[in-house]
């Protein structure tokens, strides 16, 4: 392993890293887990102290409710409870009781506060209950006939709650009833602790200056203690109850300290014998870490130096489904565009000269658009413009009929140029919205024929339609028999004068496919793909007798787009045929 080597580094990082979060989490513990802990108990204590107080001033409870209470409180959070005078004289302690009437009708209250806790199991499977006969031996309260401290409690078929072993010296009293009341603790609830709270009240009170300054104001007294019999560390917090700005009752929780003392204890043992183990395992798995890790990527290293001399041959043999698989892949891929990026730069050259070039040729289009406009529409002005002059200067009679057929003509032509090209203009724009419905192509080129009929006759022209299967076409009829009328006047335009125009009508797949084929002259094969541009026309004469605005072929080609409609046009035997499919 180098020292200054991936490997080397990458395992000293980890080792440290882990180590220095190792030792934090065991100094942690073992300095100050015991006082955290201590701390967050003494807070949780303070503020359900506080909680009980708030609801013991404002509620006036009943005797039973205040028992209920207390026993709530005991029970949910494993403290004891009890309410005191100033003095410390008890007013109210464990709730937990028994209540029988005797023979006479005597209520005798039966505390179990001093039951010892090897005897609660014994206490709950009696499962005690209202209308129970019991007997119970033990001594009333000093001055009282209705408190009864038990040692010995019967129920008949059941194990006896208590022993009087010890005790035989004592002058006990017996008395029996029938269970009227109970309140039990709850089988969770181990320790009662009622011994302590009656030594933590010798070992209290009097209160001292310090304490009952604080509790005069109104704050809680709370600190750990340490009974003196057994040495248990126990919580001793102490509640004011105010009224009318004095210090009317105290309410004395005590709760137990000595498990977490124990667990922590246990715990310093514990990491003191998982610690060089620990240190150990730590180091041998940051250096297998660190092999798994930077073997990769060292090997990666190496195809990453010869892509940099331009060896664009290697490839990693990496697989793995992670990052450093990931990693690999990349490198591969990286590669492989490096091995073609020169290639295509070349090419990418290439496509940006064409680019130019076309974009040239879209301009000079542009200008060509501008000047046939203007050229298609000079000639008829002039024309127009000359024969409204010779009107104008009187001409004969006889020529006057003349003059004004022609500039009718040329008017026409005109208003024909301009609706083809503001036709064009809106189907170029996008803005046109097909309205299709379903027709017959085959009537809708008989209904074309018949208005083109004056024309035919003028050439001496013949149509010949044959249908096959055809099938009903889903289209934009008006705009489809635009293009058919354009096709067909184009065919007319150009064919010999006395031939025939053949249109077909066939199925292809469920569409329809439609050509028409006139015989004449064909089409230089380097200009079939320009004749849908706009004015442009075959014969490059521009004659006006026998070409027409220029835009028809155009119309044509944007139609058919809309419709997503398959055409073209090629060279027949006989002359020219275009076609479309819908």
């Amino acid at each position: 392993m180098k020292r200054r080597g991936v490997v080397f580094k990458l395992f000293a990082i980890t080792a440290l890293f882990f180590l220095l979060f190792y030792a934090i989490i065991m100094l942690g513990q073992l300095l100050f887990f015991e006082k955290f802990y201590q701390h967050k108990k003494m807070a949780d204590l303070e503020k359900k102290l506080l909680a009980f107080e708030q609801q013991y001033a404002l509620k006036q409870w009943d005797d039973t409710r205040m028992d209920r209470e207390i026993a709530l409180f005991i029970t949910r959070y494993k403290t004891q409870l009890a309410i005191l005078t100033p003095e410390g004289h008890m007013k109210r302690e464990t709730p937990f009781r028994i209540t029988i009437r005797e023979n006479d009708g005597h209520f005798v209250k039966i505390s179990l506060s001093l039951i010892h806790p090897s005897d609660r199991e014994n206490l709950l499977n009696a499962n005690l209950m209202r209308g129970d006969w019991i007997e119970v031996e033990g001594l009333f309260e000093e001055g009282t006939n209705d408190f009864f401290y038990p040692v010995v409690i019967k129920k008949e078929g059941a194990q006896d709650i208590g022993s009087l072993k010890g005790v035989e010296e004592l002058e006990l009293e017996r008395i029996s009833g029938q269970i009227t009341d109970l309140l039990l603790p709850d089988p969770n609830h181990l320790n009662l602790r009622q011994g302590m709270l009656w030594l933590a009240l010798d070992e209290w009170f009097p209160l001292s200056e310090a304490h009952e300054s604080k509790l005069h104001n109104g704050q809680s007294v709370i600190e750990e203690w340490t009974e003196p019999w057994t040495g248990m560390r126990l919580l001793v917090a102490i509640q004011p109850v105010m009224k009318e700005g004095r210090v009317n009752e105290l309410i004395m929780a005590i709760t137990s300290l000595q498990q977490i003392s124990e667990a922590n204890d246990a715990l310093q043992l514990f990491y003191m014998y998982i610690g060089i183990g620990g240190c150990a395992l730590i180091l041998l798995l940051s250096l297998i870490f660190s092999k798994i890790v930077a073997k990769p990527l060292l090997s990666l290293n190496r195809i990453a130096l010869r892509m940099a001399r331009l060896d664009f041959s290697v490839k990693s043999p990496i697989r793995s489904q992670d990052e450093f698989g990931s990693l690999s892949d990349s490198l591969n891929g990286l590669s492989e565009k490096l091995d073609t990026t020169l290639q295509e730069l070349h090419q990418a050259n290439r496509q940006l000269r064409e680019d130019m070039e076309h974009k040239q040729r879209i301009e000079q289009m542009q200008k060509e658009f501008v000047s046939n406009a203007s050229h298609e529409l000079k000639t008829p002005l002039s024309i127009v413009r000359g024969f409204a002059e010779g009107l104008k200067d009187g001409v004969g009679e006889s020529k006057r009929e003349r003059y004004l057929d022609v500039i009718l003509d040329e008017t026409g032509k005109m208003e024909a140029l301009v609706r083809d090209m503001l036709e064009l203009t809106k189907l170029e724009s996008g803005t046109i919205k097909l309205r299709k419905s379903s027709f017959w192509v085959s009537e809708l080129m008989e209904e074309i024929v018949d208005k083109l009929s004056h024309h035919l006759n003028d050439k001496q022209l013949k149509v010949v339609t044959v249908t096959a299967n055809e099938p009903v076409v889903h289209a934009d009829q008006e705009k489809i028999e635009q293009v058919i009328f354009n096709i067909l006047v184009n065919a007319i335009r150009y064919a010999v004068p006395g031939s025939e125009i053949t249109v077909r009508i066939e199925d292809e797949e469920g569409r329809v496919r439609m050509s028409i084929e006139n015989e004449g002259d064909g089409i230089p094969p380097d200009q079939l793909e320009h004749i849908w541009e706009r004015f442009y026309r075959a014969e490059r004469s521009r004659n006006r007798k026998t070409g027409g605005t220029g835009l028809g072929l155009a119309i044509v080609k944007h139609i058919l787009e809309l419709h997503e409609s398959k055409y073209g046009v090629v060279n027949s035997q006989k002359g020219v045929m275009f076609y479309f499919i819908l």
